[in-house]
């Protein structure tokens, strides 16, 4: 269960189709193409993407500016700095477990609480998300316009591959995902070719 112990941060925007989690100071963000989860307080678990990563000034009207000092001066002589500034993530909901508790490729049918607790997925988790690789479906044909899908596809690709183990047991999944990736992709074999050469 996502708690504040394993948590990276908290809901502070959301719908059906995504959500954006603000990252606690002490924790590291996210990689973009992660799987992140939020399990909301008496209702299924919930899963997300993350498709971008932002840090920037806590306040709109004020941007940060360059201070010329290294991080070891700037943590010294303006400690302050570090404080006015906020990491987000947003990331874009692929599955949701079901009231029976099976795990369903799809958009959920409520979005997260505001506040609600965000956690990093682990490779058991992310190895659930096996074939027939339902999400990527949603991934090609209804991508975040605001992301470059071919790089999120990649970035997912290295997911599954890492979660499996690597070179010891990630090829297997890896080319399933593959194959379900070439159909989506209406066999562009340039475009795919593209994507994996880039995976590992």
């Amino acid at each position: 269960m996502a708690d504040e112990t394993d948590a990276v941060g908290e809901v502070i925007e959301a719908t059906t189709r995504q959500f954006v989690a603000e990252v606690y100071e002490e924790a590291n963000a996210p990689d973009f193409g992660a799987w992140v989860r939020v399990e909301p307080d008496g209702a299924p678990t919930l899963y997300g993407l993350v498709s971008q990563v932002e840090t920037g000034s806590y306040d709109t009207n004020r941007q940060a500016v360059a201070l010329g000092l290294s991080p070891e001066e700037r943590a010294q002589e303006m400690p302050m700095v570090d404080e006015l500034l906020r990491t987000t993530v947003r990331a874009q909901m692929l599955a949701c477990r079901g009231p029976d508790g099976a795990l369903r490729q799809t958009l959920p049918p409520q979005p997260p609480g505001i506040h609600d607790f965000v956690a990093p997925c682990t490779d058991d988790e992310v190895r659930a998300f096996a074939a027939p690789y339902d999400f990527l479906r949603t991934l090609v044909e209804h991508p975040d316009p605001d992301v470059p899908v071919d790089d999120l596809l990649v970035a997912v690709l290295r997911g599954i591959h890492a979660a499996h183990g690597g070179e010891r047991g990630g090829r297997g999944p890896l080319v399933r995902a593959g194959r379900a990736l070439s159909r989506l992709l209406d066999d562009d074999h340039e475009r795919l070719q593209s994507i994996l050469r880039r995976v590992l």
